[in-house]
């Protein structure tokens, strides 16, 4: 039999008794209790049985049992085709796989955006959806600098940027009416479009040519171009953006910025595979 697990103390279940604690004290309780659950589990590295957790965890066999089970429900924990054992389910390894999407995103992420920023002088951000709205990931500032909004954590509504455009394309119809209908306000120019049907039409058309503008319908004489990053299945997971004076968004320049962004997100898209 292995040897005993040494838990890690601030995951350590509380001794007392399972009553006379409020709402609030014994969700706490019962969450750093199923999280002592995977922690055993991910430390053995083999599949346990519920009484090797009571005896383990020193918790109530009844707590135990009710623990397992909401966790098998949700996919945490699964059958280990081995005796009565169980082991960790499919839904940790979706959320590691995510986990090591966005550090891949963001190490790869990073390269592209200062290959991208020597090749055009230009501000690069690389932005992710962040709930409904817009969160910039990364920035690069270009040679010369641009005074634009968003920062690096900042959070805008879809509707102010290219990026944010694409982000939501793979919404149907439906999802993205509702998204837009939820977040769109009036950006600090009052340029950027507020329409639902006119921004869905907009999404549509830019997602099927691959890369999306704005000029100035959020900061004053600056803009953007955009292109999405997508991962395997072809879903835009990310967009990379580069912002320019609103000088040097005019042809021919403007086409080869749009070029290199789309070459550039070409590139970060076969790197996360």
């Amino acid at each position: 039999m292995p040897p005993p697990v040494k838990l890690n103390p601030k995951l350590k279940p509380e001794a007392g008794p399972e009553t006379g604690q409020d709402d609030e004290s014994t969700g706490s309780r019962s969450v750093r209790r199923a999280l002592d659950i995977l922690e055993l589990m991910l430390q053995r590295g083999e599949p346990i049985t519920v009484a090797q957790i009571v005896a383990e965890l020193s918790i109530p066999k009844s707590t135990a049992y009710e623990l397992v089970r909401t966790l098998s429900e949700g996919d945490y924990l699964a059958p280990s085709g081995r005796g009565s054992g169980l082991f960790l389910g499919r839904k940790l390894f979706e959320l590691g796989m995510a986990y090591r999407s966005h550090v891949d995103l963001l190490k790869d992420g990073a390269r592209i955006a200062e290959q991208l920023r020597d090749e055009t002088g230009e501000t690069i951000q690389l932005s992710v959806l962040d709930g409904n709205l817009m969160m910039v990931l990364l920035k690069e500032e270009g040679v010369r600098p641009v005074r634009i909004i968003s920062q690096v954590g900042s959070r805008v509504p879809v509707n102010w940027a290219a990026a944010g455009r694409l982000l939501v394309s793979d919404l149907d119809d439906k999802a993205l009416t509702g998204l837009l209908e939820e977040t769109v306000r009036p950006s600090p120019t009052g340029r950027a479009a507020t329409d639902v049907k006119k921004l869905i039409t907009q999404i549509r058309k830019f997602r099927r040519q691959g890369y999306a503008t704005e000029l100035n319908e959020t900061n004053e004489h600056a803009g953007c171009v955009a292109a999405p990053v997508v991962d395997a299945n072809g879903r835009c997971i990310a967009a990379i953006s580069v912002v320019a004076p609103e000088q040097r968004l005019v042809k021919p320049n403007k086409d080869y910025l749009i070029e290199r962004v789309m070459n550039a997100a070409e590139k970060l898209s076969r790197r996360l595979g």
